[in-house]
């Protein structure tokens, strides 16, 4: 879910599988690769507390049930900077540094057959399911370093005809062919691994970078180079990824790959929430990419777009209601290298929020803009990137999606088009900025140190929604410092 250009597992896939030329039939081959990364940091956000709802069941020790962690996504957010209710045992106050952790097995399969065709297929184990240990039955406990899959595909590929992919995997637009997005240096600064020490309060753990689009099972091709272009196209029926019909305890929910309508699906629109949980249905992606050279100037461009459907509302009395608009973002990049130097830059604007999940209907477009540079001497890379969005605020979802969903348990849902009840007549404007400076040191082939600051800062006019507090300005920020190393092999 975090992958990001320049720094994702797959764009490293696709260098050691791109399709040579024609040779004898090969069997299959297996190669093992991966990182292992540790790293020291120094964490200042606003706020710095880890905070349970009480809405939230509590068993008897005190820890949150995990059922009720994953039915209730809506109740677990507040307008930025707001403080849920706590009870006694709920909040931890939470140290400036730690250390953190990080490493992927990857299992490369390569073949040949006797006509030239490449084919093979790709598997990525992770050690960093979730964010922290989940209480299970009460007594028993998983793992922050529980093993998962990250990306897992299969592919076919010619040099005349192009790749296929089939399987959990990025898409075109989230992450293999974008263009602009310079994250070469240090971590990758404000895409880097920042999000390893932040909490989610208030979501500035979070930012929409392309690789948050996803690894949901997609087929995908991606096409030659021909006079300086390629392209690529995907197509995913829902968020999801794995085997299996993704339904909790022999339920049906949000939670199922399938579901096109559910009762909550408002909740489950307010962020993307998840990691499986989006009302995000039938996905393609499109790109189109130009590269070459002018004078010596390595250059790429690239245009794309994503779009999808939305599950529905359903209410008890089986009637279903749109609630949400479909995905519909426009992406261009560019970026030029030459001397050490590279430089880029990136656009998006389109119906999506900051986590790429589906807005509600009325909701102001996301419009982000991304800049970053990079400079290479020897052993030597720095740099720095930046960016600003702005997108619907978090009250209006969190408005909406409970008016919503207490409108599911009554056969009535809140009205898109009343003005200020749930349309973007009263829309609270969010904003989010961030920035990332840092650099790395290559000691030996494959092993870096690497050293990193970012900032990030989410702030949210209110809407006057609630009479008591009108016009709140509403504004987190979390800064990190990280020092630590990097092995890829």
């Amino acid at each position: 879910m975090r992958k990001i250009l320049l720094g994702t597992t797959a764009v490293v896939g696709a260098a050691l599988l791109a399709p040579a030329v024609a040779v004898a039939q090969e069997a299959p081959t297996v190669r093992i690769g991966g990182f292992f990364r540790a790293y020291y940091g120094n964490t200042q956000q606003s706020g710095r507390n880890s905070t349970t709802p009480s809405s939230l069941a509590t068993n008897t020790s005190g820890a949150t049930s995990n059922l009720n962690q994953q039915t209730t996504p809506g109740a677990q957010t507040t307008a930025i900077g707001a403080t849920t209710t706590e009870s006694a045992g709920n909040v931890a106050r939470l140290s400036k540094n730690d250390f953190s952790t990080d490493a992927e097995v990857h299992v490369f399969v390569n073949g040949k057959t006797a006509n030239g065709l490449s084919y093979g297929a790709v598997v990525e184990i992770a050690f960093n399911q979730q964010e922290g240990r989940n209480i299970v039955q009460q007594r028993a406990s998983t793992g922050k370093t529980t093993a998962s899959i990250d990306e897992m595909y299969a592919f076919v590929a010619s040099p005349t005809f192009g790749q296929i992919r089939f399987g959990d995997e990025d898409g075109p637009v989230g992450g293999l062919m974008n263009s602009g997005v310079i994250t070469n240096f240090g971590t990758g600064g404000i895409y880097g691994d920042r999000e390893s020490f932040v909490t989610r309060q208030a979501n500035v753990r979070t930012t929409t970078s392309p690789g948050g689009l996803g690894d949901n099972t997609k087929i995908i091709y991606l096409s030659p180079q021909f006079f300086g272009f390629d392209f690529g196209a995907s197509f995913a029926f829902n968020y999801n990824e794995g085997e299996d019909t993704g339904c909790p305890s022999n339920q049906s929910s949000g939670f199922c790959d399938a579901a096109y309508a559910f009762t909550g699906a408002s909740n489950f629109g307010i962020a993307a929430a998840g990691p499986n949980q989006s009302v995000r249905r039938n996905e393609y992606q499109a790109a189109v990419r130009w590269r070459g050279s002018l004078a010596g100037i390595g250059l790429a461009v690239t245009g794309g777009y994503v779009g999808a459907g939305a599950a529905r509302e359903l209410t008890l009395q089986g009637t279903q209601a749109r609630l949400f608009n479909n995905l519909n973002v426009f992406q261009v990049g560019a970026q030029a290298s030459a001397y050490g130097f590279t430089v880029g830059a990136q656009y998006e604007h389109g119906d999506a929020n900051f986590f790429w999940g589906n807005t509600l209907r009325g909701d102001r477009p996301m419009d982000q803009f991304f800049t970053g540079a990079s400079y290479t001497i020897g052993p030597v890379t720095i740099g720095g990137n930046y960016l600003i969005q702005t997108v619907e605020g978090g009250s209006r979802s969190s408005f909406s999606a409970a008016a919503a969903n207490a409108g599911s348990s009554t056969g009535l849902v809140a009205n898109p088009g009343t003005p200020g009840v749930g349309n973007g007549t009263n829309a609270a404007l969010m904003r989010r900025i961030g920035w990332g400076v840092g650099g790395n040191y290559r000691l030996a082939p494959g092993l870096d140190i690497v050293a990193e600051y970012s900032s990030y800062t989410v702030a949210e006019r209110g809407r006057d929604l609630d009479p008591s507090n009108p016009g709140i300005q509403d504004r987190n920020t979390a800064k990190v410092f990280i020092l630590g190393t990097r092995l890829a092999f």
